[in-house]
């Protein structure tokens, strides 16, 4: 009898442990979905950000230039080739004064690659020698504030008032609706 107390007692707290777990998720994924991305038109969160050398920087320091805040993982082929994308389009975005800063995720969304500063030298040796092309580091709360889904190689194009003029996802899949923002926005 005591043996069978034991085991209902143990199946009666597994039970109460799996119904808040599933109770936990269920509200995991209801917060999740409820995260939204800064919606064009809307003017950018203003958050903070890392140079190479680990100084903080803060997105309104760019109002008055028209930005582009790309957000990239350095393990991402996609994002390498829309480095090489830029390198070749590098001499427009300088021309019609676009800043491309180029922010790595968070910790590289938990993988390992290259730092920001060889990974954007190596694909867009002449963007980032112009200083078209700017490598930083997301802090945690920009990662989440831009990309609350954790996807790869998005971006935002920002007007010199900081508005939210135009967003999309690959760049090096994009770069001509970019051009044609840009274009607009001039």
């Amino acid at each position: 009898m005591k043996k069978w107390r034991n085991r209902l007692v143990i199946i009666a707290i597994v039970a109460v442990v799996a119904i808040a777990i599933v109770l936990h998720t269920v509200a995991s994924n209801d917060n999740a979905a409820a995260q939204k991305f800064p919606e064009v038109g809307a003017y950018a969160p203003n958050a903070e950000f890392y140079t190479l050398n680990g100084s903080p920087v803060s997105l309104s320091a760019y109002r008055g230039h028209m930005v582009v805040l790309w957000f990239v993982a350095t393990w991402c082929s996609g994002c390498a080739q829309g480095n090489a994308i830029l390198n070749s389009s590098y001499a427009f975005l300088n021309q019609k004064g676009v800043k491309i800063l180029e922010i790595e995720l968070y910790k590289d969304l938990g993988y390992s690659g290259p730092t920001i500063g060889n990974f954007v030298s190596g694909y867009a040796p002449a963007a980032y020698a112009k200083g078209v092309i700017v490598p930083m580091y997301s802090s945690y709360n920009m990662t989440l504030t831009y990309d609350p889904k954790g996807y790869l190689d998005i971006y935002y194009l920002l007007s010199p008032s900081g508005k939210i003029l135009y967003t999309n996802s690959p760049l090096a899949a994009t770069l001509p609706q970019l051009a044609a923002a840009i274009n607009a926005s001039v």
